[in-house]
């Protein structure tokens, strides 16, 4: 063999090795499988709560210092069924739907962007007179919770996330998968947004949720995911809401209202002290494994517990050992 093509092989077998190496650091041990028997039941008695013009959906169970669950796209308080009953032992625990999702109302304007459900969330704490609040958050809750830490870190305890845009625009985006790239281009214009969110009704379809879950549900859990999108009017909820797609006209690095939040975001999680439980999985969606070591070398204070093969909607993937990590560190927070 010519001896540039061996040294050749054994460069490219040592990057392998040092590569592989950091994603052991990643994902440490051997990857756990998708939690068995994990119920579709809903056992929950609905709730709501007047703000405005508004109703707010949300559901409520246990009695102590508040946890506060935000759901991402396209989800709802469905989404945390397995964790809620299995963490509110000595916790109030309170999970609501965003406005134009779930069962929550969607304003006349159609107007759901991240201030405007921040407006809503802060209002809703302050109906409810929270105090000593912890959260519990993934995507465009994660949004919502991330700013009410970093703007009001004196009512927060500490911050439980998983699949959560927490980074600068252009890292976000250069770590997404290729397929949630090739389908942010198919809808970053308001013609292909809504042709795809509102008239193909993407969101409300079994093939986006088993997408997202990363498994395929029971037939009886669909209806829960997808029947909030029945409604055509609602699916404006979706394309008036957060706007990620733009990011793909410049790769994350041009100038837009979206990559100015995550600007935001990402330089207040990288100064806050307070309390961090960052919950991930190989090999997720949002968070994908540059994700987690933008993490590990940014947050200050964190908990780091990798749960397995997962997708977007980790507590469809490991509800128990989500709750069993959330229990544990919220132990030590007190």
């Amino acid at each position: 063999m010519n001896p540039k093509t061996i040294t050749y092989a054994l460069l490219m077998l040592g990057i392998m090795a040092f590569l592989n190496i950091k994603a052991q650091d990643v994902y440490p041990g051997k990857a756990q499988k998708v939690e068995k028997d994990i119920s579709a039941d809903f056992p929950f008695e609905s709730k709501y709560l007047s703000l405005g013009a508004e109703n707010i959906h949300y559901i409520e169970s246990g009695e102590g210092d508040p946890v506060l669950l935000l759901h991402g796209l396209p989800a709802n308080v469905y989404l945390w069924r397995n964790i809620i009953p299995q963490i509110d032992d000595n916790k109030k625990v309170i999970a609501l739907d965003f406005l134009g999702f779930g069962k929550s109302s969607f304003p006349k304007d159609s107007i759901v962007s991240v201030e405007v459900q921040y407006k809503m969330f802060t209002d809703f704490i302050e109906a409810k007179q929270l105090k000593n609040v912890t959260l519990l958050i993934q995507d465009i809750g994660s949004l919502v919770g991330m700013l009410y830490a970093i703007r009001e870190p004196q009512n927060v305890k500490g911050i439980a996330l998983f699949e959560a845009p927490f980074m600068p625009a252009e890292v976000m985006y250069d770590q997404l998968p290729f397929s949630f790239r090739f389908f942010m281009k198919l809808t970053r214009t308001q013609k292909g947004n809504e042709a795809w969110m509102v008239k193909r009704n993407f969101a409300g379809k079994k093939l986006a949720v088993n997408f997202f879950t990363g498994r395929k549900l029971p037939k009886e859990a669909y209806q829960y995911y997808t029947q909030p999108w029945d409604e055509q009017e609602r699916r404006y909820a979706i394309t008036k809401g957060p706007d990620p797609a733009v990011l793909s006209y410049t790769k994350g690095k041009g100038e837009s209202e979206f990559a100015t939040l995550l600007d935001t975001i990402s330089s207040g999680m990288k100064v806050t002290k307070l309390p961090i439980l960052y919950l991930y999985a190989k090999k997720g969606l949002v968070n994908r494994k540059e994700a987690v070591e933008y993490a590990m070398e940014n947050f200050r204070n964190a908990t780091y517990v990798y749960l397995g093969k997962g997708k977007h909607f980790l507590s469809e993937s490991h509800p128990k050992q989500m709750s069993d990590e959330f229990n544990q560190w919220f132990e030590i927070l007190k």
